[in-house]
């Protein structure tokens, strides 16, 4: 490669990270980087060489990650498949084409095969991930719309709109889902079911918070554990944390404000927030002293401040200070 096309290729990469780069180019920059190894290893050092203060939109940043997630999804678009298998894959693409839709460009789709149901059948499972620093809405094929948060990912079956109406969920999501009087829906996480009737709720599934969350903001649920079942009312929030379940009255609107680029917190867990805005804004945060953690956080603010600025802001209100020691990792110390 000459020197000359090595520079064009080097503004095509910092023109990505900019959100500079425009749909047609980035397809050709995914196609680049599947040529070979050594493509890959230049996108890598001009990703790491980045000067963040001096990029125009910094946020916008789409994780390697996800240029991964896309050569993926062209592989097996582009694969062959013989009978039930070139079925899954037609519908594989008139869902991606007719029912999804990405309000930030942060997501990737992709398929499971499951174990048949019952011979001779196969079921795929559609997955969306939503890579750090992005948030998607996807449009169920029933109507239910779902929000789905940064670090998340949701999966649904393809006999869905068969009344197989599930949802696998890691993360966080918020849905308003579509009634149905014959076909329940279902949403399943590592510690419980929801049973939904038709309603709108806000659920945190994150591993690391070693707890799950779920906000019903109207209509009715129901908590599924084993043979036990704790129905909640609106303006309710459930915990189950310590393999114990919580019932409380909130202000559950405060839960899906992330939905809107508004981050409404209440006495938050100072180790939580910062997890929370790793996520948000794709950064890696350290705290070096263990006591930080004490500390309850409230406030708002918007997903279009700066990281900068939100450091800034906890550095004048609270008993810290901070340094960037990296192109996108940071240092919280006592102040």
């Amino acid at each position: 490669m000459n020197s000359k096309m090595k520079d064009n290729i080097k503004k095509r990469i910092q023109d990505y990270f900019n959100g500079q780069l425009p749909a047609d180019k980035e397809a050709e920059l995914v196609e680049w980087l599947k040529l070979k190894a050594e493509n890959r290893e230049l996108f890598q050092q001009v990703k790491a060489n980045l000067d963040y203060q001096e990029m125009t939109h910094p946020l916008l940043e789409v994780s390697y990650t996800e240029l991964q997630n896309k050569l993926f999804i062209n592989q097996q678009i582009n694969s062959k498949f013989s009978g039930n298998f070139r079925k899954i894959q037609r519908s594989i693409l008139q869902i991606a084409a007719i029912l999804l839709i990405g309000l930030v460009s942060g997501f990737s789709l992709g398929y499971l095969l499951q174990k048949p149901e019952q011979p001779g059948t196969e079921v795929a499972w559609f997955e969306t991930h939503v890579s750090r620093g992005e948030k998607s809405q996807l449009m169920l094929p029933d109507g239910s719309k779902v929000w789905i948060n940064s670090e998340s990912n949701l999966s649904y079956p393809s006999n869905f709109m068969s009344g197989n109406r599930v949802i696998k969920l890691s993360g966080e999501a918020y849905f308003e889902v579509a009634k149905s009087d014959n076909k329940p829906f279902l949403v399943k996480t590592r510690d419980y079911d929801i049973r939904v009737l038709g309603t709108k709720f806000n659920v945190t599934a994150y591993a690391d918070f070693k707890r799950t969350e779920t906000s019903l903001i109207e209509g009715k649920i129901e908590i599924l554990k084993g043979d036990k079942v704790f129905p909640a009312a609106p303006g309710q929030e459930i915990t189950f944390i310590n393999h114990h379940f919580s019932i409380k009255e909130t202000n559950t609107n405060l839960s899906t404000k992330w939905k809107d680029d508004i981050f409404d917190f209440d006495k938050i867990p100072f180790k939580e927030l910062i997890v929370r805005l790793e996520r948000w804004y794709d950064v890696e945060i350290e705290i070096q002293n263990t006591e930080l953690n004490n500390i309850l956080y409230s406030g708002i603010f918007k997903n279009e401040e700066t990281i900068w600025q939100v450091l800034n802001t906890f550095q004048l209100t609270l008993p810290i200070r901070y340094s960037r020691v990296g192109f996108r990792k940071f240092v919280i110390k006592p102040n």
